[in-house]
């Protein structure tokens, strides 16, 4: 997931926790779903098994080419038509298809992302980081979760028509599309697909990761879990905030110089306050989670416009970032710049890189007149560095009620609600095309499972890449009737 997304999906989990435990005064559980596994004499699907060996293969960004190459010969194994889109060092994207990309068949693309990030410190991992291990109804590594699950998941529900469309001319065309670099950006996978190549994969929809999953909630009163599919997620943009002074050079003597300069004013825009906005999409996941309440309280939640949801809002969002990432735009400090060469030398330039998420219809412009309006400082320039696509919104449509429906059918009594994604994935390069775009990862997820993404001991655990296969098999099915 790029950058902070693996936060982004655990504000996701925190916020419908949070948010219907402050305004409902409930309390929530979880209760483990796992199927019988026989962890003493590691009886564990194919899957399962081929996920471990996939974990093994060290990809950090900018070299996945040898998990690559042993993924695209994998699928090429399971039946599937395997074509190169680029294949260059760092920059290997793949299609694996059930009709080569040349039929022109309406396509159904299942996206994943090769990439992983750096493990860091391996003595900190419960099991080495790239060993793949199998332990405690869990495989173990970095990549396990984020992404290589998903993408066991996509290519093992699609291998299961491999014959049907041998012997049936089917409808539409399915595949798997794994790209690279969807950690530090995107531009070497997703950007460089949907720019170049897009035609050849004549999508109707992309699924890619985002919603996931929580398991039964209290406020739900029993009805089971709760299940959130992305329709549109925080733009992204990298802002350079510059100083200069033309003070002392000396330590001793300086004044005002650039660096206190940039630290009085970081400090006021980091804690200056966003106002809360209800875009569309928050108000629709809101009004959907109200539909699946019921009652009074899910009456106060179905109209999230109003007086009373809005006065709730406002109260809590500040004190609950959960909660107010879904509300607000966002700025993080990413990275400082300094021209200093000695200790006792006052730099006279000094630099802040900002990573900013831009809440759907929110504009660049807006958030640098926001930046200009908190520091207000005429000696600062801004620039921006680096611009993805704006945030666009998939309106929930036939692809979503099918994936909804399979959720359903294999999550007794689950709910299903359109999710507002606080973070930026590579779904973005596909939506800005026009093209449905919905992210799921489709599976129960418990928060120390998403505290591990991007951390230390980040795992998968066995049910839910069974559990993931079915989901989208049933998909598929429903897609073909």
């Amino acid at each position: 997931m790029t950058r902070d997304n693996s936060y982004s999906r655990y504000c996701i989990f925190l916020l419908l926790t949070t948010l219907f435990s402050l305004f409902f005064n409930t309390s929530y559980g979880y209760k483990e779903r796992e199927r019988a596994v026989e962890s003493d004499t590691l009886i564990v699907s194919d899957a399962v098994r081929f996920l471990s060996k996939y974990v093994a293969i060290p990809s950090v960004s900018g070299q996945e080419n040898e998990a690559a190459y042993w993924l695209a010969q994998q699928c090429d194994e399971k039946g599937l038509n395997i074509e190169y889109i680029t294949n260059n060092l760092g920059s290997v994207n793949f299609a694996a298809s059930l009709y080569p990309l040349s039929s022109g068949k309406p396509n159904i693309v299942f996206l994943n992302h090769m990439d992983v990030v750096f493990a860091g410190d391996e003595k900190l991992w419960k099991y080495p980081p790239f060993e793949g291990v199998m332990a405690d109804e869990r495989v173990w590594g970095r990549g396990s979760f984020d992404n290589k699950g998903l993408a066991v998941i996509q290519i093992f529900a699609v291998e299961q028509f491999v014959d049907l469309a041998a012997k049936e001319e089917l409808p539409f065309n399915v595949t798997v599309l794994c790209v690279s670099g969807e950690e530090t950006g995107g531009l070497t996978g997703s950007a460089l697909v949907a720019k170049d190549f897009i035609e050849r994969f004549n999508p109707m929809v992309v699924i890619g990761e985002g919603g996931s999953g929580m398991d039964e909630l209290s406020f739900l009163e029993g009805t089971g879990p709760l299940f959130g599919i992305s329709i549109a997620e925080k733009g992204c943009m990298l802002v350079k905030l510059s100083w200069t002074s033309d003070n002392a050079g000396h330590a001793s003597i300086a004044g005002n110089y650039a660096s206190l300069m940039m630290i009085n004013g970081l400090y006021k825009l980091l804690n200056a306050p966003h106002p809360i906005i209800m875009t569309k999409e928050a108000e629709l996941m809101f009004s959907s989670v109200g539909e699946k309440l019921g009652g009074i309280k899910g009456k106060v939640m179905s109209k999230p416009s109003s007086k009373l949801f809005m006065r709730f809002l406002k109260q809590h969002a500040q004190k609950n970032p959960e909660l107010n990432e879904i509300l607000t735009n966002k700025i993080t400090l990413s990275g400082l710049e300094s021209t200093k060469t000695s200790y006792n030398q006052v730099s006279q330039e000094e630099a802040a890189i900002l990573d900013c998420r831009l809440l759907p219809g929110e504009t660049p412009e807006g958030l640098v007149n926001f930046i200009k309006s908190a520091l207000q400082d005429s000696l600062v320039q801004i620039s921006i560095v680096e611009q993805g696509p704006l945030p666009l919104t998939t309106e929930p449509e036939y692809f979503f009620n099918l994936l909804a429906y399979a959720l359903e059918s294999e999550f007794d009594g689950a709910s299903v609600v359109p999710m507002l994604l606080p973070a930026s994935t590579d779904n973005s390069y596909f939506r800005a095309l026009g093209i449905p775009v919905y992210g799921l990862n489709p599976m129960i997820v418990s928060p120390d499972q998403l505290k591990a993404i991007h951390s230390y001991d980040e795992f998968i655990k066995f049910v839910d890449v069974d559990r993931g296969i079915d989901v989208f098999v049933s998909f598929i099915k429903a897609a073909l009737e």
